[in-house]
């Protein structure tokens, strides 16, 4: 299904819309100042940024970052058409 947020015009007529995988694994270690386990555990969970990002915390610092990237199958999914009828151009999917 094309994404509405990807827009196009009369000048796109004939192109094609492809979707290209591309899967990114991170592997991070985090090092935390605390006074134990539980209480590192618990920071952890407060300061580390789900997004990815490698900012450091208050007691917080990223230590390590290494990521592993696979490109995967490019797809076309739709061709961009033109309604004349209609003055519409649209995604024809199939």
């Amino acid at each position: 299904m094309v994404d509405e947020s990807l827009y196009f015009f009369n000048k796109d007529v004939d192109k094609k819309v492809y979707e290209i995988e591309y899967n990114v694994e991170y592997e991070t270690k985090w090092q935390v100042l605390a006074k134990n386990e539980n209480e590192a555990f618990n920071i952890w969970l407060a300061e580390h940024k789900i997004d990815l990002s490698t900012e450091d915390g208050k007691d917080t610092v990223c230590s390590y970052s290494k990521d592993y990237t696979q490109i995967g199958k490019c797809t076309r999914i739709a061709t961009i058409k033109y309604n004349k009828e209609d003055d519409e151009v649209y995604a024809d999917e199939s």
